[in-house]
């Protein structure tokens, strides 16, 4: 049973909803035109609602669908842990969210909750290619004190034609990462039971899961930081997916393809990812970095003239 606290359509705008609930199952999907992704009230990808998790419009692939549709995200403090999880059921305390929908974004407002970790969080979804989704996540400590943040996620990708028996694989963790998976099925706000921290290659009905240490936030500040998401395109292989995410500034990847041919660098038909990145800059803060070098530039050719 979906448990609805509050639901507000803006009437003739067809995708756009803006809804607080608290448990339940309903959320709405985005799409870049070829490729839809659903997203759940807690910012767990899969709404529960449908046939769609995230898809490959034109010929119905999606690593998320088949088995249990698996997306979690968790955080852990000095207060305590959240976690989401919605349809695994795995990670206890989950905080209450808000979300917006429009037609090819959301935003997922997690609230603080002293019971838990104590720290907001913010998720923004949006595609950064027609098949790359970002997940800019900012999470804000609201303890009186500082506290050490680390925050995770975890997919359990079943990719066709192999759907329960991909091959997953990554490279040694690299920066703030402090711990990966190889396995759809962590806890993302636990230590991590099938770790890749010193690379991996392996074939099981697998995923990935990557933790990240965003260090000590005082009360009151932030870390934002960015998850991508990605299935393949028609006839694009696994390095090709690996190479779109790098194009888009990740620094690290678990990546997972059908194994059909065998397991990496053999390739697979088709394949998915999970990578962190650092958060594509907001418009109006590329608009003031122009600025700021057109304003550089100008004072460099008038010294030159003097």
């Amino acid at each position: 049973m979906r448990s609805i606290l509050r639901s507000t359509c803006i009437p003739g705008i067809a995708l756009f909803c803006a809804m607080t609930m608290s448990g339940g199952a309903f959320a709405g999907t985005i799409t870049s035109g070829p490729f839809s992704v659903s997203i759940g009230p807690n910012g767990s990808l899969y709404d529960g609602n449908g046939s769609v998790a995230f898809q490959r419009l034109s010929d119905g692939y999606d690593p998320l669908i088949p088995g249990v549709p698996r997306d979690s995200w968790g955080v852990v403090t000095s207060s305590g842990s959240d976690a989401v999880d919605p349809y695994a059921g795995c990670c206890g305390h989950t905080p209450s969210s808000t979300s917006v929908y429009t037609a090819s974004s959301a935003t997922v407002t997690t609230a603080a909750d002293a019971s838990g970790a104590n720290v907001g969080v913010v998720e923004n979804y949006s595609f950064l290619q027609r098949n790359i989704l970002e997940i800019t996540t900012t999470v804000t400590n609201d303890a009186a004190s500082a506290t050490d943040v680390k925050f995770g996620r975890d997919v359990d990708w079943d990719v066709s034609p192999t759907e329960f028996d991909e091959n997953s694989f990554g490279p040694a963790i690299t920066g703030n990462v402090i711990n990966s998976s190889y396995y759809g099925f962590e806890d993302p706000a636990g230590p991590y039971q099938y770790p890749c921290n010193s690379g991996c290659n392996k074939t099981n009905d697998l995923g990935g899961g990557i933790e990240l240490d965003l260090g000590v936030l005082g009360a009151g500040q932030s870390a934002t930081f960015a998850y991508l998401y990605g299935i393949s395109q028609i006839g694009e292989n696994v390095n090709g997916l690996i190479a779109q995410v790098d194009a888009d500034g990740a620094y690290y990847y678990i990546a997972t393809q059908s194994s059909e041919n065998g397991a990496y660098p053999e390739l697979g038909t088709n394949s998915a990812i999970i990578a962190v990145a650092t958060p594509t800059p907001e418009p109006s803060t590329m608009v003031l970095v122009g600025l700021g070098l057109c304003a550089a530039s100008f004072l460099r050719r008038k010294r030159a003239r003097g």
